[in-house]
């Protein structure tokens, strides 16, 4: 796991999509170029709350005077509550593993409530 490592968030990179993973994956080599396979996309998000969500590039917010607010947080931490918010999720079900991919740089997946 990512001990110890930290992103910084913000209200344009604030974005989170949760893949249910299949069963079972090929056991053929990948060397030509790859096999094909499915997730299927369960949800997404806006994983940071009390981050706005703001219709202007940051760039323009910037060139505004504005200043936009920019959290910092931990992997294992917000992993950990991230899995807790998803295990009450209706479409999480028990022995199947999902993978959680941040637009801010963070990746993880769980399998019945526990991070892999």
């Amino acid at each position: 796991m990512s001990e110890g490592v930290k992103y910084k968030v913000d209200s344009w990179n604030n974005f989170c999509r949760v893949f249910e993973l299949p069963n079972e994956f090929s056991s053929e080599y990948c060397f030509g170029g790859g096999i094909p396979t499915n997730f299927q996309m369960v949800d997404w998000f806006c994983p940071i709350m009390g981050l706005g969500q703001y219709t202007v590039s940051k760039e323009k917010c910037i060139e505004m005077g504005y200043i936009p607010e920019e959290v910092e947080v931990d992997h294992l931490d917000e992993a950990n509550a991230l899995v807790e918010f998803l295990k009450q999720k209706n479409y999480v079900k028990e022995d199947k593993t999902y993978l959680v991919l941040t637009t801010f740089g963070m990746s993880f997946s769980f399998k019945n409530g526990v991070l892999l």
